[in-house]
């Protein structure tokens, strides 16, 4: 099956869209989180495609003042 069309009935802005996550995910952004387990996280809860993760999780560290020293985990600054 190929895709020919593709019918946009809504658009999100990306701070928005961090923003509802941080809303519904709080209790699981915990200091030390992985970036993969947050990935998941935002796929299963919210359905946003893994090619966009990255894009949220970066607007989510700038909510949050989240850091990610490792490229792997995410912490806290004021922890």
């Amino acid at each position: 099956m190929v895709v020919k069309d593709i019918d946009v009935k809504e658009t999100v802005a990306i701070e928005d869209l961090a923003r509802d996550a941080i809303s519904a995910l709080r209790s699981y952004i915990t200091d030390g989180i992985r970036i993969e387990e947050l990935c998941i996280l935002l796929k299963t809860k919210f359905g946003i495609a893994k090619a966009y993760c990255c894009d949220v999780i970066e607007q989510i560290k700038i909510e949050l003042d989240l850091y990610c020293p490792d490229r792997e985990h995410l912490y806290y600054v004021n922890a």
